[in-house]
């Protein structure tokens, strides 16, 4: 049993990968109840222990239960997701580490190959292969195309579960909570939204923080983009890349593009099915392992974030992939597929 008091809520992170929305369900009170719920502590000793009033503990437990943060096993309330203290927290980051040198090696050893294929795209007239390079290495393979062909290809991520809410009944998506430092979820990601034209999203791919805070430059790029939508100054994708001085990925560049990182990506996914056993026994040693319905896909999930980030440091370091000093890249990009990453197939 552990108290509120007892916690150290600067070092608790939590993180969801897919559609969804279960934030608002999550305070200090439901995730101090949701640690005991994963230690195996029931509930009527919880409401004891740490004198909270019957109606309080009901009204946490429906909200938690409302987007499906909480589930029965075996007559027990439990967390239905992913959950880890700090000492498994370190050892999964330090196993992901050593799969992100491996992912690293392959996209060294096969980064002009790629190069050369961006050459071939009518985007590369206006903008050199180093100005997108973060965003299409770390967002479009490393990321999504890794994520797809995880769960297409050698089929150990399965696709993201159907967690519905009131506000949102479609939602699909994995969650996972960390004790640790913020390094640990993983530090980079890919952000996504529609454009009012059909199949043309808004990409931006980042390190999520910078001293701590939410990336700003990332930040205020997003914001803008927003903002010349809503003001309709922009009749078209390339008048808006225009305004933003970003690329514009045309729907045949990106046809082609997606066959280099369906390519590429595929190689990355072999890394993890010559690691397959050793990175299953890792997470059957995990409290959670047992307990939460999609704890294997959650733990993955988080696992490959964990490696990509990994990977995606020690090109910088090698002087392979340029990063921008803001840490971030973008694009718009026309996407023909409703559903990307772990989203296929849900």
């Amino acid at each position: 049993m552990v108290t509120e008091n007892e916690i150290d809520f600067s070092r608790i992170h939590f993180s969801l990968a897919g559609s969804g929305n279960p934030w608002s369900a999550l305070s200090r009170t439901s995730v101090t109840i949701m640690i005991n719920l994963n230690m195996g502590v029931d509930l009527e000793t919880i409401a004891v222990d740490l004198t909270i009033p019957q109606a309080t503990l009901d009204s946490v437990i429906d909200s938690l239960k409302a987007v499906n943060l909480v589930w029965e096993s075996d007559g027990k309330l439990r967390p239905s997701f992913l959950m880890t203290d700090e000492d498994e927290t370190l050892r999964v980051y330090s196993h992901a580490a050593e799969i992100g040198t491996k992912l690293a090696d392959t996209l060294d050893a096969n980064y002009d190959d790629i190069k050369s294929s961006y050459n071939l795209l009518e985007v590369s007239n206006s903008f050199d292969f180093e100005d997108v390079s973060f965003l299409l290495l770390g967002g479009r393979i490393i990321d999504i195309k890794l994520l797809e062909k995880l769960v297409t290809g050698v089929r150990l991520l399965p696709s993201a579960p159907s967690r519905p809410s009131p506000d949102q009944p479609d939602a699909h998506y994995y969650f996972w909570m960390v004790e640790g430092e913020k390094k640990h979820l993983g530090e980079y990601g890919l952000n996504d939204f529609d454009l009012p034209w059909t199949s043309w999203r808004f990409y931006t791919f980042a390190k999520n923080l910078i001293d701590g805070k939410e990336n700003p430059y990332r930040s205020k790029l997003e914001t803008q983009c927003l903002d010349l939508v809503e003001s309709k100054i922009v009749d078209t994708p390339e008048d808006l890349g225009k305004e933003l001085a970003i690329p514009v990925v045309c729907p045949d560049d990106s046809i082609k593009f997606a066959e280099v990182s369906d390519k590429y990506a595929e190689l990355l996914s072999l890394v993890y099915k010559e690691n397959e056993h050793s990175i299953k026994k890792l997470h059957s040693t995990l409290k959670s392992g047992l307990n939460a319905p999609h704890s294997f896909g959650e733990f993955f999930c988080w696992y490959a974030h964990i490696a990509y980030s990994v990977a995606i440091e020690i090109l910088e370091y090698r002087k392979v992939l340029p990063i921008p000093k803001e840490k971030f890249q973008a694009a718009l990009w026309y996407r023909e597929k409703d559903r990307e990453g772990l989203l296929i197939g849900a």
